[in-house]
């Protein structure tokens, strides 16, 4: 552009700016060049002010006076301009100079946002190049699966904080054994990493990637409670929590290095119930049960008249206390390849069949649904209603026995409870 021409434009410019009755003219125009991505197309004023009447009906040589409102083609303003003393000045550089050169079109703003994101991802994923790391943030951006919402949501909100965030989770996951037998504290893990214990918290950004860096390598649905996100990382290698999550059992021997452990022993000798940490059982190689059978009940108090009126036999008994924690995973986990059979009995409502659903596919044909049948059911059967909500739970168990179940209880609509079959336990691990 030529100095004359570029005084003009100036010249141009300073005139649009000084009059407000061109203001919101110029910021329509703007926002359908940025739609379109080139000028054209209509814009409409309502209510015009009596400034913008003025300015208008002189621009365009067109009475607006009488008018409330107006509807401009951009042809019409570009021929104004070419009829006034800029001509020679073409409309689109008085835009981008009325906007100081920020103006972009949404095609052009979409093309920058999608080249920078990809340079972001690139560079992080260049960190980590041949790590465990690259493998999952390459699958991420290619399936827009796993982590890929969560990484956009705080790509959008802050870039910097997330790859901060997303770098730590990557060392974290490339960090981790993927063995239960060979875990490290989650506090010490991340300080490691970090210099902050709470880094891989569950609430902390940091925290939920890693989570999602775990259930991608370990192909499993991303948890959704605290217990299913302590079970995760225990897979992982972490732990967690190793005081607050515990079980109680009887009956039950851990060995160590070949030998039996003298604080389970002493309690198996003189049958009484032992609460285990996660810290306790970290402690042993396995456990082992009494003839080759263990009774895992979810009620604490079915499992304390049982263990009364069972002990001079010392039967193995377990009680997960409702939902199963990750401690009595743990420890049937350490049981499993030494018992022949576990037995286990719940609740008659869609909670209780979802904890026997969570055993059953974990323990598979070593897992035995103990009183667990139609007809234990409808012996018991109780007054209380399930609700619809509730019931629709049960439509997700995959064990065939737990859907037949299911369907009864569906049909029935009330609950039944497992202290009503109190003494059936009894004489069944009696025979037994």
């Amino acid at each position: 552009m030529s100095a004359n021409n570029e005084e003009l434009l100036t010249q141009c410019v300073q005139y649009f700016k000084s009059n407000q009755g061109f203001k919101r003219m110029f910021e329509k125009i703007r926002d359908k060049y940025c739609s379109l991505g080139h000028l054209g197309g209509t814009i409409n004023l309502d209510n015009l002010m009596p400034a913008e009447k003025e300015a208008l009906s002189g621009f365009l040589c067109k009475d607006y006076y009488n008018k409330k409102s107006a509807s401009i083609t951009m042809e019409s303003l570009i021929k104004a301009l070419e009829k006034s003393k800029f001509c020679g000045v073409y409309f689109e550089d008085v835009l981008k100079s009325y906007f100081q050169n920020s103006l972009i079109s949404k095609k052009e703003e979409k093309n920058l946002y999608i080249s920078q994101k990809e340079k972001f991802f690139a560079e992080i994923i260049g960190r980590h190049e041949g790590t465990r790391a690259e493998k999952w943030l390459k699958s991420i951006l290619g399936s827009k699966e796993n982590a890929y919402k969560l990484i956009s949501k705080h790509y959008d909100e802050n870039p910097d904080i997330l790859a901060k965030n997303l770098d730590f989770a990557c060392i974290g996951v490339n960090r981790l054994s993927f063995e239960s037998t060979n875990t490290v504290r989650l506090a010490l893990f991340a300080s490691e990493i970090s210099k902050n214990p709470h880094c891989f918290d569950y609430d902390a950004l940091a925290g939920k990637l890693l989570l999602y860096s775990a259930s991608y390598f370990l192909n499993k649905p991303f948890p959704q409670n605290s217990e299913e996100k302590s079970e995760l990382l225990y897979q992982a290698g972490i732990i967690n929590d190793e005081i607050s999550s515990f079980t109680t059992c009887s009956g039950l021997i851990g060995w160590k290095n070949g030998k039996p452990h003298p604080g389970w022993q002493g309690f198996y000798e003189y049958s009484e119930p032992m609460q285990l940490s996660l810290y306790n059982l970290s402690g042993i190689d396995y456990a082992a049960c009494s003839n080759g059978k263990v009774f895992v009940f979810e009620n604490p108090t079915i499992f304390t008249e049982v263990l009364y009126s069972t002990s001079h036999k010392k039967p193995s008994l377990i009680c997960t206390y409702g939902q199963v924690k990750l401690a009595s995973l743990v420890l049937l986990d350490k049981l499993s390849d030494h018992a022949d059979n576990i037995y286990y009995s719940g609740d008659f409502d869609p909670e209780g069949l979802a904890i026997a659903d969570k055993l059953k596919q974990r323990y598979g044909s070593k897992l035995t649904l103990w009183r667990y049948r139609i007809e234990d059911y409808l012996k018991i059967i109780s007054e209380e209603p399930i609700d619809k909500i509730r019931l629709a739970k049960m439509d997700k168990l995959a064990s065939p026995e737990l859907k037949e179940l299911a369907s009864a209880i569906k049909i029935k609509g009330f609950s039944a409870y497992q202290e009503l079959l109190t003494k059936f336990y009894i004489e069944d691990i009696l025979n037994m």
